[in-house]
């Protein structure tokens, strides 16, 4: 229910291009109002956030005025207004006591604005005459005593001041007191302007004072607020999610899609949300079908070449189910997604030194937890699992876990270059073969990016390397061994044949392939078993049945000592 609410939603949003904007201009101006919020009920408020807050609140009124009728959007707009009724005393006390500029602290003052404050409005209006009485004070001064280089000044440190330069001290008349001696001047002080100082400083101090209780007071009745303000929080934060995923649907032509019980997934022209948007008509759509009526299997085993798209294909296939669940639109043209209780993925390759676990340690604790955790709603993607290791122990290991999920009934996509794993399609009824197709022009490989059904026994792995700067010497040699590899695996294969494909190792001096102890085990087969050229020599039409039981115990004396 929540999942089709919110497609609801965004549907009603896709459809009314206008509603949409104004939606998303609205929510631009809430500043982070549960941040704000958790601040001032630790105390550890600013007046930027104050303020930010009073000027978030405001808007409450003009989203919800944005949601219009739409019966969609008629939870978070009751949210809204209730949030807004309870807090609006708060908000047009910050609105109308503070600056829309407010200081990052509270140490010199400036939040609140003339008028807000009677007792801060007159200590201001001190600071404020300030400046005219030292200028009439100055001026008296200096017409009195005849010294018209005479100033009066202030630092922090010694507080106001009057200065006269050492051509005129001598004129300092007895009731000025020195302050301070420098270099050109001298300073002095007087009791007029010992009281004017006493007065002006602490009308700055009690101003500071004043202010710093109204703010504290602020804050307190907001975090007495604080249900209100997260209610509020919620619902702008979700209605600027559903904004922006409509807007993103919009622009893409995403497709609204259907979620039912049943665990399936059937996606029709599906599409990476990421690269589609980078590479827009360059993008390659492919397909999905796993648990449907059509296409039974549950999992699916995808080879084809390096670079090919594998891992685009089901990684786009996970984040589409993902934005599925989240009640967003998908980049489809069609899509049926089962409820999934969790996507599992298992791709890249890292280790983890810092807790001594290698790259196939972690590779294997990874699976483990797919292996352990996944169920029949679950999605699985896996990115060629048991490369980490030799390609027997990584081909097995891969076999065991494929039959396992297929016995689970998990979703799973599963990209590997494990070519054998191919044939459990003919084993295994929830098993289906997917590859990506290439075509091969004038020696050169052309990837399609196109998923089609079926099963390829080439990776075109050299061909990559090419592509990557590797030297056409190691090229050509990988060319050559792996050309006799191919011959070395064929039943039909002899000692007469391995020698063929290995005219760059006569030409570079290299060691040709069936001497080279690496593929000794492809190059030379097994000696036969002593039982299995006992049974080769016997004549079955001419034993008797006790011979045939005296053979029968001198092959099992004969595989025991083996």
């Amino acid at each position: 229910a929540a999942i089709r609410a919110r497609q609801d939603a965004i549907a009603t949003l896709v459809a009314d291009e206008r509603m949409r904007e104004e939606l998303r201009a609205s929510c631009d101006g809430v500043q982070d109002v549960a941040r704000i919020a958790s601040r001032m009920s630790m105390g550890r408020a600013t007046p930027r956030d104050l303020v930010a807050l009073g000027k978030s609140m405001t808007l409450a009124g003009r989203i919800a005025q944005s949601l219009g009728d739409a019966p969609a959007f008629s939870g978070a707009r009751t949210a809204l207004e209730e949030a807004a009724a309870k807090v609006a005393t708060l908000t047009t006390r910050i609105s109308a006591a503070c600056n829309e500029q407010p200081p990052a602290h509270m140490r010199d003052g400036g939040l609140f604005k003339d008028g807000a404050d009677a007792e801060i409005d007159e200590c201001r209006s001190l600071q404020r005459d300030a400046t005219a009485w030292m200028a009439r004070y100055q001026a008296e001064l200096g017409e009195r005593y005849g010294i018209p280089s005479l100033k009066i000044g202030y630092n922090r440190v010694f507080g106001y001041y009057i200065e006269i330069t050492h051509a005129h001290s001598a004129k300092a008349p007895a009731e000025f007191t020195r302050r301070q001696t420098l270099r050109n001047a001298e300073r002095y002080i007087t009791p007029e302007l010992k009281t004017f100082e006493d007065k002006v400083l602490s009308a700055e101090s009690r101003a500071v004072a004043r202010e710093r209780a109204l703010f504290d007071a602020l804050c307190t009745e907001a975090a007495e607020r604080l249900p209100e303000l997260v209610r509020f929080a919620d619902a702008v934060a979700s209605l600027d999610a559903v904004a922006s995923l409509a807007e993103v649907a919009a622009r893409h032509r995403w497709v609204r899609p259907e979620i039912v019980e049943e665990s399936v997934l059937e996606i029709t022209g599906g599409r990476h949300p990421v690269l589609d948007e980078l590479l827009r008509d360059r993008f390659v759509p492919n397909d999905t079908e796993l648990g449907t009526a059509l296409q039974p299997a549950t999992l699916a085993l995808i080879t084809g070449p390096n670079m090919a798209g594998k891992s685009t294909y089901i990684r786009q296939t996970a984040l589409i189910v993902l934005l599925a669940h989240m009640g967003s639109f998908v980049p489809a043209e069609r899509a049926v997604v089962g409820i999934t209780d969790r996507i599992f993925t298992r791709i890249g390759a890292s280790d983890e030194l810092h807790s001594g676990q290698s790259t196939f340690m972690v590779e294997m604790t990874e699976t483990a937890r797919i292996l352990n955790h996944a169920t029949p709603r679950s999605l699985v993607v896996l990115d060629e699992i048991g490369r980490g290791t030799s390609t027997l122990d990584g081909l097995s290991l891969a076999w065991a876990i494929t039959e396992h999920l297929a016995a689970a009934g998990a979703r799973t996509l599963f990209a590997t270059h494990y070519h054998e794993l191919t044939d459990l399609s003919t084993r295994i009824a929830g098993v289906r073969n997917l590859h990506v197709s290439v075509r091969e022009w004038k020696g050169d490989v052309v990837f399609l990016h196109r998923i089609l059904p079926g099963s390829t026994d080439r990776s075109y792995g050299i061909h990559v390397a090419q592509i990557a700067g590797i030297p056409k010497s190691v090229v050509a040699r990988a060319k050559d061994v792996l050309s006799t590899l191919e011959v070395n695996s064929s039943p039909k294969s002899t000692r007469g044949t391995r020698g063929r494909g290995n005219s760059s190792a006569a030409a570079t001096g290299a060691q040709p392939v069936d001497a080279m102890p690496l593929f000794a085990s492809h190059a030379e087969s097994a000696p036969p078993h002593p039982a299995i050229e006992i049974l080769r020599l016997l004549d079955l039409n001419t034993l008797t049945p006790l011979q045939a039981f005296d053979m029968l115990r001198q092959l099992k004396v004969t595989t025991t000592d083996a």
